[in-house]
């Protein structure tokens, strides 16, 4: 319902996939597991989170997107340098952590957090134009 209220219909489906996103990528890049893919899923989640958050400015202490953006270019910073010696993608020999993984796992985030957002403010100017 909260997700819904927040303009992203399904609610349930867009639940989970911020969840997952926020979550999984953050728990992976803790780990240093799929660096690339880890850092794109929770970049994009936090694309959304800043859409939320556009409307109030910048500034977190006035509800601003300040903070999910900086997450977000967190994420992609970590995701996109890869991740260091004390990590999982190290110790596995760089199997989840591939050049190609870098470009199809930012792609498909960009991609992904782009027809989420847009969806979402679409269905914003619908309902603003049912209702003003």
């Amino acid at each position: 319902a909260a997700m819904e209220h927040m303009g992203f219909t399904p609610g349930r489906q867009s639940a989970l996939a911020a969840g997952l996103g926020e979550t999984g990528g953050g728990a992976l890049l803790v780990l240093g597991l799929a660096t690339p893919a880890a850092g794109a899923a929770a970049a994009g989640a936090m694309a959304g989170a800043v859409s939320v958050h556009a409307p109030a400015g910048f500034f977190a202490q006035s509800g601003g997107f300040e903070y999910p953006a900086f997450l977000g270019f967190t994420a992609a910073a970590i995701g996109l340098a890869g991740a260091g010696r004390y990590s999982l993608d190290h110790a596995t020999g760089h199997t989840f952590d591939q050049r190609w993984m870098l470009a199809l796992a930012f792609t498909a985030s960009a991609v992904a957090a782009a027809a989420v957002v847009t969806k979402r403010a679409k269905g914003q100017q619908d309902a603003d134009g049912k209702t003003g």
